[in-house]
């Protein structure tokens, strides 16, 4: 306050304004994009793209052959056409 009475400013400090600026408008933000948590325990990311589970298998399977059954075990790899919506919902 001292500072200020002697070199004349007033109530506004010297970094308040710069080259016509306010102090709110020198803030500066960064664009963090975030993870869609639905997508992330369903996809899980490796080096060649996104691989997931394979549906089907998790209940109503009374009767089914071992073959069928087999079949639907394991990973699959993510379609090309998906790929571009998984990198936006997966960034990270």
């Amino acid at each position: 306050m001292f500072f200020n009475s002697i070199v004349g400013l007033g109530s506004r400090s010297a970094f308040a304004s710069f080259g016509g600026f306010n102090s709110s408008s020198l803030v500066f933000t960064r664009n963090l994009m975030k993870t869609h948590k639905g997508t992330a325990k369903r996809w899980k990311k490796t080096a060649d793209g996104f691989k997931r589970g394979k549906a089907g298998r998790n209940h109503g399977n009374v009767g089914w052959s071992r073959r069928s059954l087999k079949v639907l075990s394991g990973k699959t790899p993510a379609h090309e056409s998906h790929i571009q919506r998984l990198r936006r919902l997966l960034p990270y």
